[in-house]
């Protein structure tokens, strides 16, 4: 092969892994609202994907490719045309497969698995032009490379820009290239070395599962890590997995110069990297904050990716070394060498995704989860790969850096400095320090499936609060006034005396849920998706009389837009008070089609109560989450729980007299207020990607004076 051939397959592949991840990203995104994106629908979907991705690299590495770049186009093709259908086949199959969410998440199977084995195919089939291991594994760097811009693409440009569906034709146009310049490039060879059978060591497939479990175990630890450091926003997520992937790439690259015995020692050093990366963990958000200090507002996503790369310490580049180092065991067809080596890391990757978000981490947080991730790493080696120098060497490493640790500081994480930190003046590491440790002491802290959620409680005033990855949700202090309006008005406003069927969404302290009950919502329904706040809901039995336990509330860890689509139940009361819109997952509870499925289970005279943040949202962002929620109840009132900070929407046929507070805007304030504000939809969600934006900006005073013309 010439190296303009060469270069022509490098390109190629950086596209492929470009246009994987857009539409990777494009299809959970489509999935999760479909099915739900409480933990175990989102792992098990992308389970589904990472196998279809090992199945097709077995397949594709026993074909035999006689033109194997037209092979290569035509699987790009196939990829373009799923995009292309993916909606629809989305709209035909989903009434097919109802019930609860482990029947629901079937529907992934047939909509994830061909798109992915055609994916899993693609390195394979070009290995089939190579006669060079070097080659393959650059082949694989590059395509890593690709997924890179994919995932920053996606979430940076494509999405805030085009929408859900036209990233998805975005996708389906870089196929179509894809395939054109596959299909006309005048290549004069075919297959190059799958003539001659292919042998690699059982051990080092083995080893390959190994790494494959600990990388794919350790992103997740990562994501949440990232969540923990600078929010749980769509761009934390997607800075978290390039970093992850550019490591994986720069790694994979630099394997290449390595002789095969240098596997071992590798795979020992991404355990010991791994644990070296939890000792950078204490002091990450005094990194974050001498970045706000040199550099001011916007360097929070820039830094965190920095001190994002100190937390990983190398391990994912030590990851992508290994995958090089693994081809070079093998001997024969490359072809079928890089399929098994892909199936092996592949198969190690479904096992840790399915493991370590719903079982390891919230067992056993993620730093003890990251400790057995690297001891993982190291007993593979020992038993695999028997040594005794260098395993007893690499024991005794590892014990001197396991019995150095510093315990895993939850304060630093849990006050959430990464959404206060313009509020500091002084952001020297003694006000830090301060912030995260003076004047409150832990009373709960779980790393749960979805989040990692912990309730503190000041010295002084007793205030009780709730943070869900270091954003407080609840209080016994400021936030009362909002979660007890939040259950009592939209009930008052029904104004029924036999009770009213309610739904609540978003447990979080459990104030407006009790509130809820007290007023009259005796057939309640809770729903809640992360378990760990129920046990931490709690500890607020002074002020929820211990609703959590209440025989009489019918309480659900579950998507609440899963119940809505799923459930044939209908509701004269609907209170939605999850978290703020700028998280992502959250933000699917502020979107037009949201609101639809509300309406749709809601009876002819109910209400629905929409709890809207004033803060740290941009005013055109409250003017579209205003619109959008009168474009589907057009009835409706606003009242202020806090002037300033919070706010109910609250739809219904009139309002009674006599209620807790008056209304502050009625329906045709709002529509003047909302007058040619876009609307926020599933489609083109542009609140997740603009109000991330906004987090750490004082809004709330210009969101009041919008609110107080309006009433004028």
């Amino acid at each position: 092969m010439n190296k303009e051939t060469y270069r022509l397959l490098s390109l190629l592949m950086l596209c492929s892994g470009c246009t994987a991840l857009t539409l990777e990203m494009v299809w959970l995104r489509r999935l999760s609202l479909q099915l739900g994106s409480a933990g175990l629908s989102a792992t098990v979907t992308l389970a589904i994907y990472m196998g279809g991705l090992g199945l097709g690299s077995i397949v594709s590495a026993k074909q035999i490719w006689r033109r194997p770049l037209l092979g290569y186009g035509l699987l790009e093709l196939f990829v373009g045309i799923w995009a292309l259908a993916f909606p629809w086949l989305l709209e035909l199959l989903s009434p097919t497969i109802t019930g609860d969410t482990g029947l629901r998440v079937l529907l992934a199977v047939p909509l994830l698995l061909p798109p992915a084995l055609a994916h899993g195919a693609t390195l394979p089939a070009l290995s089939a032009l190579t006669t060079q291991s070097t080659r393959t594994a650059w082949l694989y760097a590059i395509n890593t490379f690709g997924a890179v811009l994919g995932v920053l693409g996606s979430a940076f440009i494509l999405l805030p820009t085009l929408g859900v569906r036209n990233t998805e034709l975005f996708g389906l146009g870089l196929c179509m290239v894809i395939f054109t310049v596959a299909a006309l490039y005048p290549l004069q060879s075919t297959s190059q070395n799958t003539s001659e059978p292919a042998h690699i060591s059982v051990r080092v497939l083995l080893l390959m599962v190994i790494v494959g479990f600990a990388s794919m175990s350790l992103e997740i630890i990562w994501s949440r890590l990232g969540a923990l450091l600078i929010g749980g926003s769509v761009y934390a997520f997607a800075v978290v997995l390039a970093v992850f992937l550019t490591g994986i790439s720069l790694g994979s690259a630099f394997g290449r110069r390595f002789d095969k015995d240098a596997l071992p020692a590798t795979t020992i050093a991404m355990g010991l990297l791994a644990l070296l990366g939890c000792y950078s963990w204490r002091w990450l958000p005094h990194g974050l904050a001498l970045g706000w200090d040199w550099f001011g507002d916007g360097s929070l996503l820039p830094t965190g990716a920095v001190l994002l790369a100190i937390a990983m310490s190398g391990a994912p580049f030590a990851s992508g070394m290994i995958f090089s180092l693994c081809l070079t065991h093998g001997r024969g067809s490359l072809t079928s060498i890089s399929g098994q080596v892909l199936a092996a890391n592949t198969i190690g990757g479904v096992l840790g995704v399915m493991l370590t978000g719903p079982y390891l981490m919230p067992t056993l947080g993620i730093v003890h989860t990251t400790t057995v991730l690297s001891s993982l790493c190291i007993l593979g080696v020992m038993v695999l790969f028997w040594e005794p120098k260098r395993s007893i060497g690499s024991t005794i490493g590892f014990v001197l850096l396991f019995g150095t640790i510093p315990k895993w500081d939850v304060a630093v994480y849990a006050t959430g400095l990464y959404n206060r930190i313009g509020e500091f003046v002084d952001l020297s590491p003694r006000a830090i320090e301060q912030f995260a440790h003076e004047g409150w002491e832990v009373q709960f802290y779980v790393d749960g499936h979805s989040a990692s959620v912990a309730v503190g409680q000041s010295i002084h005033t007793q205030n009780l609060w709730l943070s869900i990855n270091g954003k407080v949700d609840a209080s016994t202090g400021a936030d009362m006034p909002t979660q007890v309006l939040s259950g009592e008005l939209p009930l008052a406003i029904h104004n029924k005396t036999t009770g009213a069927d309610t739904l609540v969404v978003g447990l979080a302290s459990g104030v407006t849920a009790n509130e809820a009950f007290r007023n009259g919502g005796t057939n309640l329904t809770v729903v809640e998706l992360e378990p760990s706040i129920i046990d931490a809901a709690k500890l607020f039995h002074r002020v929820n009389e211990g609703i959590v336990d209440n025989p009489d509330i019918n309480l659900l860890v579950a998507d609440a837009r899963a119940i809505l689509q799923n459930s044939p139940a209908m509701y004269d009361v609907i209170i939605s008070e999850p978290s703020n819109p700028w998280i992502t997952g959250v933000s699917n509870l502020f979107t037009v089609d949201y609101w639809t499925l509300g309406r749709s289970r809601l009876r002819e005279d109910g209400v629905f109560c929409q709890w809207v943040q004033l803060y740290a949202l941009p005013p055109d962002g409250m003017r579209s989450l205003i619109a959008s929620f009168i474009h589907v109840f057009p009835n409706t009132w606003l009242f202020e729980t806090i002037p300033g900070s919070d706010a109910l929407l609250i739809s219904a046929p009139s309002l009674p007299e006599g209620l807790p507070i008056a209304p502050t805007l009625n329906p045709t304030q709002l529509k003047d207020l909302a007058e040619g504000a876009p609307l926020n939809t599933d489609d083109f969600p542009w609140i997740e990607f603009e109000a991330p934006k906004w987090v750490n900006r004082p809004t709330g005073r210009m969101n009041r004076e919008l609110i107080e013309t309006a009433s004028q």
